[in-house]
């Protein structure tokens, strides 16, 4: 979620509609993330009152975060401001499922109160319908830019090296857990392998399951990276993978799939509507650590196939997830929204 709000800041969205940003959480102990929830609902408050606001877009994710956001936009709908309400959270489907039935109406009554509620993918849209028949929901996914890539589709890659990228929150809700014995196993076929895993959280436990499986030589862990960092290991890699049991629409899927990446994944969230089976990637279901070693084999034993893949990759990303394409369409819902006549 923060990804996607980095990226509308960096892309002009907010300086263009003059947004300001409210964050209403921070990582820390209880105390602190209560005054960062206050404040930040007492400042959106006195804004409200004093009508110095024309539209509020918040990003949600779940539980917790779902009915902090809630807060928000409720108070904002009483004082007659249209309201984005933009579902991110990757479990979101699970949180409302598991609820007593009293919530799980009480979720539909909150997404119908809604001028807008934002879904990544179809299938979001269409599950949302179904426990809120009266919210409006429209279809956003998330979005790169494309990066600028050489004519030459092999990237300037060593050929003699198959590095494995995975980036993400290191844990088992992204399928670490299994990605390091699939891994091992597929290396035992394909010596040049080599497993990138950048990223933060469970890296002492991940790190004693790579020394456990005796693949440590062929496992680097490269902890949190971003910018040319970050740009370096997308231009190294000849596979990316996301093995993950529960998902949005991804980013990290489609900045690899921009950089002309054939990736590996899981039939979860949205991914499906994304990742072309065959085409543009690779789909296993979550947990399948075989599958998951086949698909790396599969991919690491044809340089042929890791090339159409990319290149497929990029175009989907071109026609479908790309700024020039998503952009306006939620430029048009703001518009939209500031219509004199939807202000109510």
């Amino acid at each position: 979620m923060r990804s996607v709000v980095d990226g509308y800041i960096a892309d002009g969205l907010f300086s263009r509609w003059n947004v300001m940003l409210l964050s209403s959480h921070v990582e820390g102990r209880f105390s602190l993330r209560l005054a960062a929830g206050v404040k930040a609902y007492l400042c959106l408050l006195g804004l409200l009152l004093t009508r110095r606001v024309g539209l509020v877009h918040c990003h949600v994710a779940m539980k917790r975060s779902f009915w902090r956001k809630s807060l928000f936009a409720l108070t904002s709908r009483m004082t007659r401001v249209p309201v984005v309400f933009h579902l991110h959270g990757s479990e979101t489907k699970v949180f409302i499922e598991e609820l007593p039935a009293l919530l799980k109406r009480l979720v539909g009554w909150i997404l119908a109160k809604q001028s807008v509620v934002v879904a990544l993918s179809k299938g979001w849209s269409q599950y949302l319908k179904s426990i809120s028949p009266r919210a409006n929901v429209e279809v956003i996914p998330n979005y790169v830019s494309l990066p600028e890539l050489d004519s030459d589709v092999s990237g300037g890659r060593d050929l003699n090296v198959v590095e494995v990228l995975f980036l993400g929150a290191v844990g088992a809700r992204k399928g670490v857990y299994d990605l390091l014995p699939a891994f091992r196993d597929a290396s035992a076929q394909v010596p040049s392998l080599r497993l990138i895993i950048g990223g933060k959280g469970e890296e002492d436990r991940a790190q004693a399951l790579a020394r456990k499986l005796k693949i440590e030589n062929r496992v680097v862990f490269a902890g949190w990276v971003n910018g040319e960092a970050k740009e370096d290991l997308l231009r190294r890699a000849r596979i990316y993978v996301l093995p993950s049991y529960n998902e949005g629409l991804p980013v990290s899927l489609l900045e690899a799939m921009s950089w002309r990446i054939p990736v590996i994944s899981t039939r979860v969230g949205a991914i499906p509507e994304l990742v072309r089976e065959g085409i543009d990637g690779l789909l296993i279901d979550a947990g399948d650590r075989a599958a998951l070693s086949a698909a790396i084999i599969e991919l690491a034993q044809s340089a042929e196939l890791q090339q159409k893949m990319g290149i497929e990759g990029r175009l989907q990303v071109e026609r479908n997830f790309s700024k020039p394409v998503v952009f306006p369409r939620l430029e048009n819902i703001y518009r939209s929204l500031l219509s004199p006549k939807n202000v109510s």
